[in-house]
């Protein structure tokens, strides 16, 4: 007889295995069943999911009236069935108490109006969580994170950034892990940005606005916890299992910190009491002030950690020039001569000098050509030598200072690449229309097989400051109408 409904005959097999002790008992344990596939990808064949269950089993209880074979067995000791504390409980970053009034903002915004009405809610980064595989839950993190910078929430992408650094010590892959590394260390440096620029000074628009020089965070909290991010960064930078990419990248946070120091100082302690707002004092210039130049320090000390000489050099000269270019001018000449590097020295002391000379602080600028000359001097390589040399002098020349430029002549070991310098300078005086002291400098110093060239690079230099001169002179007349061109 057939049974009435066709899948009848495929339950009988299993039915009667059953009953013959074939099968095992039927088990109560959830954790047993297999997941059902999502239906997309290429099948098994078997019907069981391709992605492993990661559900922890659950230890199970006694109940009452349970006995036989088939019964749980007691419960196991209580060491057996502790929850796990879950991912990064082992991992330690740089932290910050005094940011909690940040962290505890209402709406999770942290900065200005969200644009577009557009939000990353905290359940994304609850949902986060649940990822099992630490490289694509940090990937996924850093996503959320720059999704927040963009919508200006800024606390909770400084949530997710961390969420981000506590899982990528956890993955065992090197390329995901130092990627994954690198795309914090960015990210870190973007929200540091994004921090410094909502808790500076805002412009007023309009003299009566009272409200339009307010910043949208605490000054102070901004910068504190843009620090905080900042030692995030290279603490992540310094776990990159790539030797190169670790020196690179640490640099790349010191080169943060420098900027950084460098928008503390030129935007909210150079600030004017107007644009800072009726609640603002001198005091918190020089407070902000003081922080610039504690970031520099702090810099400095990150930047002696990087092993490769080439990185480590840039990232120094990177913080002088930074400060050279936000007016720390005093930390800036140190900073240059703390490099050990004579090369890398030499380059950044004058580029330090120029600043200080351009700013009118003529001490300063003399101290650091001095040290730079020093730096030059004591090159022993004599290619790399000519060519600091030559650098020193087109920095003195462009920022007036002929006679330091000509007492640098005597660092050249040549009398050719002397020759060449000495033309320089004839020049450059005779461009900026100093011909009396070019022609008594040439009668005086210059050797007499010298004089005759020195003199008609001089003529050269009088000859284009005349066109030059002309030049503007002609840009300034306006020749809109045809009729007066003749």
């Amino acid at each position: 007889m057939r049974p009435r409904h066709p899948m009848l005959r495929y339950a009988a097999l299993p039915l009667a295995l059953a009953a013959a002790g074939a099968l095992p008992p039927a088990t109560t344990r959830a954790q047993d069943v297999a997941p059902l596939s999502s239906g997309s990808g290429a099948g098994t064949g078997t019907g069981r999911s391709s992605v492993p269950d990661y559900r922890p089993d659950a230890p199970l209880r006694e109940s009452p009236g349970m006995e036989g074979p088939d019964a749980p067995g007691p419960l196991p000791p209580p060491d057996a069935g502790r929850i796990p504390l879950g991912p990064g409980v082992n991992v330690r970053f740089p932290d910050d108490p005094g940011i909690a009034p940040f962290l505890l903002q209402s709406g999770g915004s942290g900065g200005g109006a969200v644009t577009g009405g557009l939000r990353i809610t905290p359940e994304m980064i609850d949902t986060a969580r649940l990822i099992s595989e630490p490289g694509e839950r940090g990937r996924i993190m850093l996503q959320i994170a720059r999704g927040a910078i963009l919508s200006n929430q800024l606390v909770l992408a400084h949530r997710a950034t961390e969420e981000a650094a506590t899982a990528a010590p956890e993955e065992t892959n090197d390329l995901i892990h130092d990627q994954l590394i690198i795309s914090i260390v960015t990210t870190a440096g973007q929200l540091a940005d994004s921090l410094l620029r909502e808790g500076k000074p805002q412009v007023r628009l309009f003299p009566d606005d009272p409200g339009g020089g307010l910043p949208h965070i605490d000054g102070r909290l901004a910068i504190r916890t843009a620090r905080l991010e900042w030692r995030r960064a290279a603490a992540m930078a310094s776990q990159i299992r790539n030797p190169t990419y670790r020196s690179e990248y640490l640099d790349r946070a010191v080169e943060n910190m420098a900027v950084g120091s460098a928008v503390v100082a030129l935007e909210y302690a150079a600030a004017s009491i107007d644009d800072r707002g009726p609640q603002s004092s001198e005091e918190d210039r020089a407070a902000y002030a003081d922080q610039a130049d504690e970031i520099l320090e702090e810099g400095a000390t990150l930047a002696d950690e990087i092993e490769r000489p080439i990185w480590r050099n840039r990232a120094k000269e990177r913080l002088a020039t930074a400060a050279g270019e936000s007016g720390q001018y005093q930390r800036a000449t140190d900073l240059a001569d703390r490099i050990r590097n004579a090369e890398a020295r030499a380059r950044a002391l004058v580029l330090v000098a120029e600043f200080q000379a351009r700013r009118g602080r003529d001490d300063d600028a003399t101290r650091s050509y001095n040290l730079a000359a020093r730096a030059v001097a004591s090159v022993q390589q004599r290619g790399l030598r000519g060519v600091l040399i030559g650098i020193l002098i087109d920095s003195l020349i462009s920022t007036g200072r002929f006679e330091d430029a000509r007492a640098s002549l005597v660092l050249y070991q040549s009398e050719a690449e002397r020759f060449v310098a000495m033309g320089a300078i004839a020049e450059s005086l005779g461009v900026r229309r100093m011909p009396d002291e070019a022609r008594a400098w040439i009668d005086r110093d210059a050797p007499a097989a010298y004089r005759s060239t020195l003199y008609r690079r001089l003529n050269n230099g009088l000859l284009r400051a005349i066109s030059e001169a002309r030049a503007r002179e002609f840009q300034g007349h306006d020749y809109g109408d045809d009729s007066r061109v003749q």
